[in-house]
């Protein structure tokens, strides 16, 4: 009876770790389009976020492809960042809103503030992201591995002028 009992169990466990394993979720079904534009509003959303002025987004305002896995199959995620050298009045203050946008996103955000403010967040809508207010502000943001091929996507990505 106690073997019964065991072998219940250990089925119980394995019927729960497969069920999870199988368990989708909203980047399954996101193309990279999708995901693209997700780590672009993203981006726009943090810059308003922050209070600072003058943005320059990286790359032309282009979200680069990077090669992912995900479910043991290739995909695509989509990196982004910008800068701007016109810094607020209260780092602290515009850190704090960063991570308060970043919070009503789904994202776990976490505050650094020794030596400088600066916001590290994941999960959610992203992979991972982070706000820095020194030397300038700048943001980085790591979307999400999603079905497809990065490849399909390196035509729209700016090619960087060659050294001489």
């Amino acid at each position: 009876m106690i073997a019964l009992r065991l072998i219940a169990a250990a089925l119980a466990i394995v019927l729960a770790g497969a069920l999870a394993s199988c368990a989708t979720t909203k980047e399954d079904f996101m193309t990279p389009q999708e995901a693209q534009q997700q780590v672009i509003e993203i981006l726009e959303g943090t810059m308003l976020a922050s209070g600072a002025t003058g943005w320059v987004p990286d790359r032309k305002g282009l979200a680069i492809p990077q090669e992912c896995v995900r479910n043991g199959q290739s995909g695509v995620a989509f990196g982004h960042g910008a800068y701007t050298t016109t810094l607020g009045s209260d780092p602290l203050a515009d850190a704090q809103r960063v991570a308060d946008y970043w919070e009503t996103l789904g994202i776990r955000s976490r505050m650094v503030t020794d030596p400088v403010p600066r916001v590290f967040g994941e999960g959610g809508p992203v992979n991972a992201i982070s706000f820095s207010t020194a030397p300038t502000y700048a943001i980085s943001v790591g979307g999400p591995c999603v079905p497809g091929n990065s490849y399909d996507f390196y035509d729209q990505t700016p090619t960087p002028r060659p050294w001489p």
